[in-house]
């Protein structure tokens, strides 16, 4: 496995890295810039010894080679000391100041150090030369280089102190916030997701952070998409899965009646199932359309409000067996342009949920043009709502109406249920009948 460096530990080598660039460089430089000052100040001092030397010795008295100054001064490089003619191998082909350094490694102090000063005039040419070395260099330059290397020590190892500062500082004040982002980001959880994120010093971080509040919040609202699919479908494909289970085990009764009535049965029975298969199909569509992020607007046929209303009660009336419960159903001819599985979902769960809270009484279903009214009054002692799962129902009913523009009102009491929807678009005529129990 490749050996991966921390974010924290990789800024601290960099910065520490350019520390060291950083004094390393500003100490050679600075050493460097201390040569070339002793530099120019030998050569000076070496010219104005050529120029002194030139006004106080008559070119008719020079001779070969002689000490002036502390110089040796020669009118031909011939005449010059052969340490240095051998250190620099040839004169200086210019006017001008040349150095040669002779020491046993890089690392040592030099043994010796040659000058050499080329002084040209109209009256000819003087070599100016010196040689130098530890023992004989005067005390005055070995206390200034001391000093110097002292001094450059201190400056160097402030300026490393306040770079460590610095970078500690700046450490924290940047891995104290990455770190708070981690522990936010590993907090996340389906509870806390909808609450907004702390302020992380830095808008980056900031950014950072809404990104990845925003990429959970999505991958959240698809696994609650999914799982509202999953409980939606498990529970409304309930009623036509018992459709089709009670008519298989009709039709099972009657496969030895012969004759028109035990056709006219099979027919219904059959019937019935391919009604129920359908449901559960057109169910299965609008579910997934209710669970797509983008929605897209179902597609709309001609229903007729009455029929459907008649065909879900005839479908539901199974459970009401056994119950001492009278069904009034009041109807009037209406059709309406819209999509017919959310309406049949939405009436669907109206009725069932009258149908199972209901032990005892009447229960009325009015359908008056595009708006229908279910009443029916209250048992507490019967079946709880969470065993049957019509919490689940309503919560369905509500998100469909909701997405579909239609009005739903809740009028129940503590004794009776009352719930009315209307639906968008319509026309009746007036008809009237009434199915008692």
């Amino acid at each position: 496995m490749k050996y991966q460096i921390s974010l924290k530990m990789f800024f601290t080598l960099a910065f520490l890295l350019l520390t060291v660039l950083l004094v390393t460089g500003y100490s050679l430089l600075s050493a460097h810039y201390y040569r070339m000052g002793m530099d120019s100040i030998t050569a000076s001092n070496m010219e104005e010894a050529a120029r002194s030397y030139v006004k106080l010795v008559p070119s008719a008295k020079r001779i070969q080679f002689e000490n002036f100054r502390g110089y040796r001064i020669a009118s031909n490089w011939n005449h010059v000391p052969l340490d240095l003619q051998n250190a620099f191998g040839a004169a200086p082909p210019e006017p001008g100041f040349s150095i040669k350094v002779e020491k046993d490694s890089w690392l040592n102090h030099p043994n010796f150090v040659y000058f050499a000063y080329r002084y040209q005039d109209e009256n000819g040419i003087l070599f100016v030369t010196r040689r130098g070395s530890r023992a004989t260099r005067p005390p005055l330059i070995g206390r200034n280089a001391a000093e110097s290397r002292k001094m450059l020590f201190v400056i160097s190892t402030s300026i490393a102190g306040f770079l460590g500062i610095t970078i500690l500082f700046l450490l924290r004040r940047v891995s104290r916030p990455v770190a708070s982002l981690g522990q936010w980001a590993r907090s996340l959880d389906a509870d806390n997701l909808s609450d907004p994120p702390p302020d992380f010093s830095y808008p980056e971080l900031n950014d950072l952070a809404c990104l990845i509040k925003n990429s959970l919040s999505s991958v959240q609202e698809s696994l609650d998409r999914e799982h509202s699919f999953l409980r939606h479908a498990s529970h409304e494909l309930r009623t036509p899965i018992t459709v089709m289970r009670n008519n298989i085990e009709l039709l099972h009764k009657i496969k030895e009646t012969t004759g028109p009535e035990g056709i006219v049965l099979q027919e219904k029975a059959i019937d019935r199932i391919d009604r129920a298969s359908l449901n559960m199909q057109y169910l299965t569509e609008t579910l997934l359309w209710l669970s797509r992020k983008e929605m897209q607007k179902l597609p709309g046929k001609q229903i007729e409000l009455d029929s459907l209303l008649e065909e879900i009660v005839d479908e539901m009336k199974y459970l009401l067996d056994r119950k001492d419960v009278e069904l009034k159903v009041e109807s009037h001819p209406c059709i309406v342009f819209l999509p017919e599985f959310p309406v049949r979902i939405v009436l669907g769960n109206l009725i069932r949920n009258a149908f199972q809270h209901t032990w005892e009484g009447c229960i009325t279903i009015r359908q008056q043009d595009n708006r229908v009214v279910v009443f029916n009054p209250q048992s507490p002692a019967g079946t709880d709502q969470n065993e049957l799962g019509f919490g689940l129902g309503l919560q369905l009913t509500t998100q469909l109406i909701q997405k579909l523009a239609w009005k739903y009102v809740d009028d129940s009491t503590v004794y009776t249920h009352k719930v009315s929807v209307i639906f968008g678009g319509g026309h009746a005529t007036q008809k009237k009948y009434t199915h008692p129990r």
